[in-house]
């Protein structure tokens, strides 16, 4: 009877040990915890209902890699992103702020007017799939371009029309700007040191070939031009998107 117990139990013990290892060795591996996938999958993430940043794997070759292609005219944006039904236990009006400003010290060699930062209300299932996964990125990174024909903004960009409407820098970012936003409305307005009277020929352009890349006509409004004889001509373009504020 004594020896039938001690079988048992050496079988039990056996039994433990077998199954920790499968655990550790096999299901950990194919069923790795959030935080690990998020430490492979994201350069920079954050906890659900948290302001901490926290660093993957490849945080140092993304921050080099967006460090390169910041000249010394252009800015960097930070939007930190978070939902409603998240619980804000910092000093500031929402998580996304407070996730950007913390994003942002980890660029303490940059200038401050370097980096702007803005906050971005995200839907529901934005909130389900953080909920889900319990750490995601919640951040986005933009560098804003400063040049001689483009100057961006967090609302859109000015485009000088001293330059050619078809040079390729001009096609690429009405490209880019139609595919970042598909869902969003546009307005455009031109300001001009000409008569008030003219038609607003740029503008039309810049229409067209948004619609070419994919924007429906809905969704861009033509505003009447401006006339200031104390500016060069240039064209605003204003980007609506989903609810965001500045800071």
């Amino acid at each position: 009877m004594i020896k039938n117990q001690v079988y048992v139990l050496i079988l039990f013990m056996f039994w433990i040990v077998v199954s920790s290892w499968f655990y550790v060795a096999e299901i950990k591996e194919v069923y790795p915890n959030h935080f690990s996938l998020s430490k492979t999958k994201h350069p920079i993430f954050f906890k659900y209902s948290d302001s901490e940043v926290q660093l993957g794997n490849e945080y140092s070759s993304f921050k080099d890699f967006t460090l390169e292609k910041l000249e010394s005219t252009n800015r960097l944006l930070i939007i930190g992103n978070y939902t409603s039904d998240e619980h804000n236990n910092t000093s500031h009006p929402n998580l996304g702020i407070a996730r950007a400003i913390n994003a942002s010290k980890l660029f303490q060699n940059l200038e401050k007017s370097q980096i702007q930062m803005v906050s971005q209300l995200k839907d529901s299932m934005y909130n389900l799939k953080f909920k889900k996964f319990k750490w995601l990125d919640a951040i986005d990174f933009r560098v804003l371009t400063n040049n001689s024909f483009l100057e961006e903004s967090v609302e859109g960009a000015k485009l000088y029309l001293n330059q050619d409407l078809y040079h390729p820098k001009i096609q690429a970012y009405l490209k880019y700007i139609a595919i970042e936003n598909l869902d969003n409305q546009f307005s455009l307005i031109e300001i001009t040191n000409l008569s008030s009277d003219s038609i607003p020929f740029k503008s039309i352009f810049i229409k067209d070939q948004l619609l070419s890349n994919g924007i429906d006509s809905s969704q861009i409004s033509i505003l009447p031009m401006l006339l200031d004889s104390t500016q060069n001509p240039y064209l605003e373009i204003y980007i609506k998107k989903s609810q965001s504020d500045e800071y």
